[in-house]
């Protein structure tokens, strides 16, 4: 239970430090929003290599859900982090399980396990295999496009990460009522985007946004069930696992 919380309050989202850099645009508004999601499958899981060391918990890691302005907006760029960002590899879980970076970041992936881990994606964004590598070794990758990458251990399925590359600063974490605010956000069309990890597809409409006050919307996303090692991405991408390098 309390590697769980520990998991759930440690999504460093990055966007605070973004919006707080960002010009702030003299008519702006607020975009309210709730999300009704399909009921979830039981997310447990069996060890994926039974009797070695630093064996997976019985559950799928918890990857919050993100609300984001999609795009470039123009006067609204997006501050680089002042310190780089790690998605580290502690206690059989990704830490933190969530990051929000501009585009051009290079993220460390650390190993502060006592055992080997192999962190991979074959997202549409960012395709890569950092291989097996083990605890006090660190590997990196730079991310060049915007989108999302999910992220994979090959030796532990129930460790899972999100990685969102975006080209602006506004975005929310949705809570566990499915609710948002992205404050601040410039008037006008503007396309809303909300990501689940276990979603078949993100959901997305268009609002107008005020130059003052806020706009509500609503959205559903139609859950795919819980995924725990990366299978349908990988065989999509004609690979496998283990035999990449570090960017």
């Amino acid at each position: 239970m309390a590697r769980r919380r520990r998991t759930e309050w440690a999504c460093r989202v990055l966007g605070a430090g973004m919006l707080a850099a960002a010009a702030w645009p003299a008519a702006a508004g607020d975009i309210q929003g709730s999300v009704a999601r399909e009921e979830k499958r039981p997310r447990r899981r069996a060890g994926r290599y039974p009797g070695r060391g630093g064996e997976a918990p019985a559950e799928l890691q918890t990857v919050p859900a993100l609300a984001l302005v999609a795009g470039a907006i123009e006067g609204s760029p997006v501050a680089p982090p002042e310190v780089r960002p790690r998605l580290a590899q502690r206690d059989t879980l990704f830490d933190p399980p969530l990051l929000v970076i501009p585009v051009g970041t290079t993220v460390d992936f650390p190993n502060e396990d006592a055992f080997f881990h192999n962190v991979f994606s074959y997202s549409k964004a960012a395709r890569f295999d950092l291989g097996r590598y083990p605890m006090g070794e660190s590997k990196e990758v730079t991310f060049s496009e915007a989108g999302t990458i999910k992220v994979y251990c090959e030796v532990h399925k129930t460790m899972r990460a999100a990685i969102h590359v975006v080209e602006n600063p506004f975005h929310a974490q949705v809570d566990a009522e499915g609710g948002f605010t992205i404050k601040g956000v410039p008037a006008g069309r503007r396309l809303v985007r909300v990501w689940d990890m276990d979603a078949e597809a993100p959901a997305e409409t268009e609002v107008e946004v005020p130059a003052e006050g806020e706009v509500r919307v609503e959205l559903k996303l139609a859950q795919a069930g819980p995924r725990g090692d990366g299978g349908g991405e990988r065989l999509a991408a004609g690979g496998c696992c283990g035999e990449g390098a570090a960017r």
